[in-house]
């Protein structure tokens, strides 16, 4: 199956902040970079049955009520974002065993006293087609690992990121926090090539539904039988998968955070305009900004009832040629 393109106002926006200076550095004192971790803490807990309101989530993160998922999921994505950025930096993509049991003992502090261990039987997942193997979940992640460099090599980097995050959700080597594990390591390796992180939202019920259906559609070539832990294999099974749903909600998922970070770094040395004002300076009408900003022509970030932008935030229409990481 031929995989779509990945959508122009994605590249657009991509190279538009490698041009702006790339990721700024994780931290809570970024307020871009809370945001986005609490948010993503939040929906991704949502999709595993932990629903919290923002408000909720503000008093577990600053001390004033108990929530050790919320707690913990915040810290282990701070914590491995900040390496992927500092592997960005470096032009490396690096991911291992020992990294993947991190996450998961982490995820699971004060939880679960076999935090960061496989399992060793069955396990079915809720729902779903696909139905992981039922030994060797070492053995899966480390055929897992080996994919990597391969799927990064041959795919386009959403295309890559889909095909990746469907496959280890259907290894599913843990016991529980399968999914909070895979949506870390996804976004672990977009801001290895530069990303911002991808949230895939799941407070509501259709939203989960939409992710639900996307990974069905993407494991189609494990539903039937599983393949052996060997990486062609799991190669020819990714390849019987339509990974389409997927990658339009990656899409979906990582547009509002690249629009929060060109936002942001535009506005570190000139102030934002409304859409009114800053049309005259374009020469055009306010109607084709809001136009432009449809097309993906233009980033703008709304504030209260009015959108804001720069003459920088302008994307360039002509066809942006780039390495895999930025397409």
């Amino acid at each position: 199956m031929t995989p779509p393109h990945p959508r122009p106002d994605l590249t657009r926006r991509l190279a538009k902040l490698v041009e702006l200076g790339g990721l700024p550095p994780v931290g809570v004192r970024n307020d871009e970079w809370l945001y986005m971790l609490q948010e993503e803490t939040r929906q991704s807990l949502s999709i595993e049955g932990y629903f919290a309101t923002d408000a909720q989530l503000k008093a577990v993160l600053g001390g004033r009520r108990s929530g050790p998922e919320i707690l913990n999921y915040f810290r282990a994505a701070q914590g491995l974002y900040d390496l992927a950025l500092q592997y960005h930096r470096e032009g490396e993509v690096l991911v291992n065993l020992a990294m993947i049991r991190h996450i998961h003992s982490e995820l699971f502090r004060e939880l679960d006293e076999r935090r960061g261990l496989f399992r060793t039987g069955g396990i079915q997942i809720s729902g779903a087609k696909v139905r992981p193997p039922e030994h060797d979940a070492e053995a899966y992640v480390r055929t897992w690992l080996e994919l990597i460099p391969f799927v990064l090599g041959r795919f386009t980097a959403l295309e890559a990121f889909a095909r990746l995050h469907v496959s280890f959700e259907a290894i599913h080597p843990f016991r529980d926090g399968n999914g909070r594990v895979g949506r870390i390591l996804l976004n672990y390796l977009a801001i290895s090539l530069g990303w911002p992180p991808i949230i895939i939202k799941g407070t509501e019920a259709s939203d989960r539904a939409r992710y639900y259906a996307a990974l069905e559609a993407g494991d189609l070539g494990f539903q039937s039988s599983f393949p052996r832990p060997s990486r062609t294999a799991m190669e020819r099974a990714l390849d019987e998968g339509d990974f389409g749903p997927m990658q339009d909600l990656l899409a979906d998922g990582v547009l509002p955070q690249l629009d929060i970070l060109l936002a942001a770094a535009v506005e570190a040395t000139s102030p934002l305009q409304p859409l009114s004002e800053l049309a005259q300076g374009f020469g055009v009408q306010e109607a084709t900004l809001r136009q432009w900003v449809t097309r993906g022509q233009l980033v703008a970030v709304k504030r209260g009832r009015k959108l804001y932008s720069h003459s920088l935030l302008r994307l360039r229409d002509e066809k942006v040629e780039s390495d895999n990481g930025f397409q």
